[in-house]
């Protein structure tokens, strides 16, 4: 869920990719294994609280709830205030359904935008061209190379958190996402579901959004989505 009160086209950083340092073959596969692991798996609702750091230090709150099928690759995404009042509601399944959006988030940007951050927060990278190593640091690196020239890094940096860096097609940092998990240390190794969510925007202007998990609930069907917004 971004993306809502930034509707510019956004600069990206000059910070290039890293080199990787490739591993084994047996150290590979437990790195790679490990890397899905970060992501949910099965069908869930997930409540968020959002504050939305911006540009000349304005700070705004707003909540949102995403309903997902890891399975099917499909969410429904709903913004509201923290009155409940609904601003952005959509579906995704391989293609764009909006189903209610106010001003400011009204625009065909503005939703592409947010189906494709949480896509990349969410969802296994589609790749078929997916490297494991080492970065200069040591910290251990899942590399996904997409169609589009654009590459995505998983990372484990610290023993709880993991990191998600997406570079564009010439190789600039464009999103950082960090997951941390405080409260419960093991809930993340079983279900892929975290305390916190933090996603950056590299550039100018620049953001920053804080995810706060309110509350996980695990579905049994896959096709439920939530009442439409009046």
């Amino acid at each position: 869920m971004v993306w809502f009160l930034i509707m510019g086209a956004l600069a990206v950083s000059c910070t290039g990719l890293p080199e990787l340092h490739k591993t084994g073959s047996p150290e590979a596969s437990h790195t790679r294994r490990a890397c899905q692991g970060r992501y949910p798996l099965g069908n869930w609702q997930l409540l968020h609280t959002i504050q939305a750091e911006l540009p000349g230090n304005q700070t705004g709150f707003l909540m949102g709830v995403t309903r997902l099928s890891s399975q099917k690759r499909s969410f429904q995404c709903v913004i509201m205030t923290l009155e409940g009042f609904v601003v952005f509601d959509a579906l995704y399944d391989g293609t764009i359904r909006v189903d209610r959006a106010v001003a400011p988030f009204d625009n065909e940007a503005f939703a592409r935008g947010v189906m494709a951050d949480i896509q990349l927060i969410f969802f296994k990278p589609s790749a078929n061209d997916i490297t494991t190593g080492t970065l200069s640091d040591g910290t251990v690196v899942c590399r996904h190379y997409l169609e589009d020239g654009s590459v995505i890094d998983v990372a484990q940096p610290e023993r709880h958190q993991w990191e998600t860096r997406l570079y564009g097609p010439n190789h600039s940092l464009k999103r950082v996402i960090t997951i941390i998990n405080n409260e419960n240390p093991n809930r993340d190794s079983l279900t892929g579901i975290t305390d916190k969510i933090e996603l950056t925007a590299r550039g100018t202007p620049g953001y920053k959004l804080v995810l706060d998990l309110v509350e996980a609930l695990a579905l049994e069907s896959e096709d439920s989505t939530l009442p439409a917004s009046e």
